[in-house]
């Protein structure tokens, strides 16, 4: 795994075109699936052909 394989909650929503409400209520919903998270707070961390994989589903935003 490469760092740029990894991107931060802030890059995936730039990716999806989505908030971050929307982000977290797709992880919740079982959409999109974080690969990790920091310190316990909601800096969640993602592995972008997850979120490539989530781009190109039809899901409705928040």
């Amino acid at each position: 795994m490469r760092p740029e394989d990894i991107v931060s909650t802030q890059e995936a929503c730039r990716l999806l075109e989505i908030t971050r409400p929307t982000i977290y209520s797709w992880i919740a919903q079982g959409k999109l699936k974080p690969w990790g998270q920091l310190g316990g707070h909601e800096a969640w961390f993602f592995l972008r052909n997850e979120v490539l994989k989530a781009k190109g589903k039809k899901y409705q935003r928040v």
